[in-house]
């Protein structure tokens, strides 16, 4: 049984395709850029904000070194008791 294909190309379609490919005039891909700004912005926007909150409150519950002497100067701590609670 022979197989008839019912689809079949204009006369002369492939002769003059580079011709009429030509005329078409060529788009040019554009990428849309504002999405991936926008991504980028937020971002640094997010790591900003949380390094200026986490260096304010990294530093705001410690105490100054000055007042860690003081302290174990008036509490009466020796350099002996220092030494020995460290090792």
């Amino acid at each position: 049984m022979k197989k008839n294909f019912p689809y079949s190309t204009p006369d002369g379609y492939f002769e003059n395709l580079r011709t009429r490919l030509s005329e078409v005039p060529a788009k040019r891909a554009r990428i849309n850029l504002l999405p991936y700004l926008a991504l980028v912005a937020s971002f640094l926007i997010l790591l900003v904000a949380g390094n200026i909150i986490l260096s304010r409150s990294s530093y705001s519950g410690r105490a100054a070194d000055e007042e860690i002497i003081e302290y174990l100067i008036e509490s009466g701590t020796t350099l002996a008791q220092l030494e020995e609670s460290y090792y």
